[in-house]
């Protein structure tokens, strides 16, 4: 069965990113909308201003994807209803969950 997210809660979290549940990271592989959902919530959370200076060293795309890294560890255990986006934050400025740039053997083609 496809999931999307109910109209009222989707209209919630784009408001207050820091609403996307547990149950709305699971869900995400079910339906683009879900997905959709989920990658708003990474960058709405990555312009956060205490993530400037993180954002300045790593770039916009990389704080967003550790942020979601972090939100899926704080999920572990949680019930659906668990909002990890303040836990992610903090996570994330303290340097966990950090997505690393890609080494230079991955810019070269194969031999």
């Amino acid at each position: 069965m496809r999931y999307t997210p109910q109209p009222d809660h989707a209209a919630a979290v784009a408001r207050d990113p820091y609403r996307l549940t547990c149950g709305d990271i699971a869900e995400q592989s079910r339906s683009s909308t879900s997905q959709r959902l989920v990658i708003g919530v990474e960058y709405a959370l990555a312009d956060e201003p205490v993530l400037r200076r993180r954002v300045k060293r790593m770039t916009e795309n990389r704080v967003g994807r550790s942020i979601y890294w972090a939100m899926t560890a704080a999920c572990e255990g949680q019930p659906a209803s668990y909002e990890p986006g303040r836990e992610a934050v903090e996570a994330v400025r303290q340097g966990k969950f950090l997505v690393q740039p890609r080494p230079e053997a991955w810019n070269r083609p194969d031999p």
